[in-house]
């Protein structure tokens, strides 16, 4: 990939005036900081008057169905359109470090304008306002919300205010993760004073949103839990925690892969593990598995997921891992995670 500029968020102010119809691309298996940043950024250029459409490459998570509603949007208007290309002349992304993670929406690199992201590590493929600082892009854009407010472009948002919270309340597990700092704990003080503000007595308070974010569970999300619990495996004398799961197994318990996102959380809840591991075969190309990684200390899992054209966070990071079989790939990952725990 050819070097690209990078952006500051008051740059991005001084161009979202000139965006045409945006198109806002989001990346695969897109999590709460990913959808609630594409619908905050979305609400704020809908507002200042421009179509907007916002796409992911692959269906969201049960956990984040109800996100686009805080837009006033439905899940499905978030499926990509083969006219999509035609219909938008501005492309951004968001939360995105990598091509790979665009999945079938990497077509769009050559057109996208901007890319936001927080990912310390990762493949910039457009002039990219990045920083690894911030708990989640919905931080920045909060910083973004501030700059374009002072500029008297946009009014209080309360919808946007409540995307962008679900957005750091996410990426943060609810202000318990490393990366919560004092601008997370400002940024989200700021989202709280317009939600609380907000006199639309229909729209979900942010205590609510905290409950369908991270306690709220469907039936399959804790039959994905309880299957993570079955294949758990302890490596490294317990360091390395690890779950692999496979398309027969969750063809057996009659889940697919859209309902293991929270399954990371049991290996990682495990008392003295540095490192938690999910491994997810891909249905349509056996040999290829998705990992991602969550740290416990403070360990590198970026630069080891990056090795393998991953990337992300130190300490969360994903990538994916070829392999003619589970166990191979599963051997893979624990070799390559055991030399950082």
């Amino acid at each position: 990939m050819p070097d690209f500029p990078a952006v500051s968020v008051e740059a991005l102010a001084d161009a979202l005036p000139s965006f045409g119809r945006t198109l806002i691309l989001t990346h695969v298996n897109p999590d709460a900081d990913c959808v609630g940043s594409a619908l905050g950024l979305g609400e704020m250029l809908r507002v200042m008057g421009k179509e907007t459409k916002i796409v992911c490459p692959t269906p969201l998570p049960a956990y984040a169905a109800f996100l686009p509603s805080l837009a006033g949007r439905a899940p499905e208007e978030l499926t990509p359109d083969p006219e999509d290309a035609d219909r938008f002349d501005t492309v951004v992304s968001v939360d995105v470090a990598s091509p790979a993670q665009l999945g079938d929406l990497a077509a769009y690199i050559p057109r996208i304008r901007f890319m936001v992201d927080h990912h310390g590590k990762g493949v910039p493929f457009a002039p990219c306002l990045i920083d690894p600082n911030a708990a989640a892009v919905g931080e920045i854009l909060v910083s973004l919300y501030r700059i374009l407010r002072g500029r008297g472009i946009l009014p209080e948002l309360p919808d946007a205010a409540r995307c962008l919270y679900c957005a750091v309340v996410g990426d943060t597990g609810g202000f318990q993760f490393s990366n919560t700092t004092p601008a997370t704990h400002r940024a989200a003080a700021e989202l709280l004073d317009v939600i609380v503000r907000d006199a639309d007595a229909g729209k979900p308070d942010p205590a609510e949103l905290c409950r369908r974010l991270l306690t709220e569970r469907t039936l399959t999300d804790l039959k994905a839990r309880a299957l993570a619990v079955k294949n758990l495996k302890l490596c490294r004398g317990g360091r390395l925690a690890a779950v692999l799961f496979t398309t027969d197994m969750l063809r057996k318990e009659g889940l697919t892969e859209e309902d293991l996102g929270g399954a990371v959380d049991i290996p990682r809840s495990v008392s003295g593990s540095a490192v938690a591991l999910t491994l997810r075969q891909n249905p349509a190309d056996p040999r290829k598995f998705r990992l991602s990684s969550r740290a416990n200390e403070d360990v590198d899992c970026a630069s080891v997921c990056a090795s393998f054209g991953g990337g992300g966070h130190r300490r969360a990071a994903g990538c994916t891992i070829e392999a003619d079989t589970p166990e191979e790939a599963f051997r893979i990952a624990v070799e390559a995670f055991s030399a950082i725990v």
